[in-house]
């Protein structure tokens, strides 16, 4: 068997010869007349003009992202302020939005709200002045509708900001 190889591997280049025919010589000979004529023109390249030199002297300037650059107000005279020294109520210790109300009940004419807490608490009764949530929720308003709570939390140039949460009564067959 391998002599039979040996024997056709002489044949080998005379096949290969075989395949390099003239096959589509005009079509070689049409494109060499065609690019006789042919010429590229580049157009130049536009002058470039040079930038003036302009000082950067940063020794004056303040750096933007610099706590001098951000005008806060004088937390002393902030009046805004969350009372820190008063004591910290059972429901302060959750987020705002991890608590549910389950029901509002009226005594007389006060209104009281039962929250929700996160498993395995026990829900427990508010009402309008006690605090809630971790951003000094102080609730202001409990209707039969649900309970509106007055956050303070500081906004983006440190000053203390209020803001108002709606926490809404689940109504029959729902969340």
């Amino acid at each position: 068997m391998n002599i039979r190889k040996l024997a056709l591997l002489p044949l080998f280049p005379l096949l290969l010869l075989g395949c390099a025919s003239e096959e589509h010589q005009d079509i070689k000979e049409w494109m060499r007349e065609q690019s006789q004529g042919m010429k590229g023109k580049v157009p130049p390249l536009p002058e470039i003009k040079p930038f003036p030199v302009v000082a950067y002297e940063t020794e004056a300037m303040t750096p933007p992202f610099s706590p001098g650059k951000i005008v806060t107000l004088d937390p002393v005279a902030d009046k805004s302020a969350p009372d820190r020294n008063r004591p910290i109520q059972p429901l302060e210790s959750f987020p705002l939005e991890d608590l549910r109300v389950a029901g509002v009940i009226f005594s007389g004419m006060v209104p009281y709200a039962l929250i929700q807490t996160p498993p395995p608490n026990k829900p427990k009764h508010v009402r309008v002045g006690e605090y809630m949530g971790r951003s000094f929720g102080k609730i202001t308003a409990i209707t039969k509708d649900g309970v509106t709570v007055m956050e303070t939390v500081k906004d983006a140039n440190g000053a203390w900001v209020e803001q108002e949460k709606m926490l809404l009564v689940p109504k029959e067959g729902g969340r």
